[in-house]
């Protein structure tokens, strides 16, 4: 059984791969869509000088951005909260 090792990289793809970069996809994800091994995929956007975030920071500022939001969603409700509150003491 022959086993193709090293295939070549249109132009196609190298654009597609550098808009992937670009708009924030993962390394998994472009991985996918180019039908190419995930380090192949990491090592072309390197050699292009666009290398894929680090995963870890990644994960690190998504994490936060939710933290965030959680937070913003509680203090809105805690504001909500006691103007509820008032308005069932007044009618009291």
């Amino acid at each position: 059984m022959n086993r193709v090792t090293c295939r070549r990289w249109t132009t196609e793809q190298i654009e597609l791969l550098r808009t992937l970069v670009e708009s924030g996809a993962s390394a998994a994800r472009a991985s996918v869509v180019l039908k190419r091994p995930k380090l192949a995929v990491q090592n072309k956007a390197r050699q292009l000088g666009r290398p894929f975030p680090d995963v870890r920071g990644v994960k690190a500022a998504r994490l936060a951005r939710e933290a965030f939001e959680l937070e913003s969603i509680e203090r809105r409700r805690n504001a909500i909260m006691p103007t509820a509150e008032a308005r069932s003491s007044q009618r009291q």
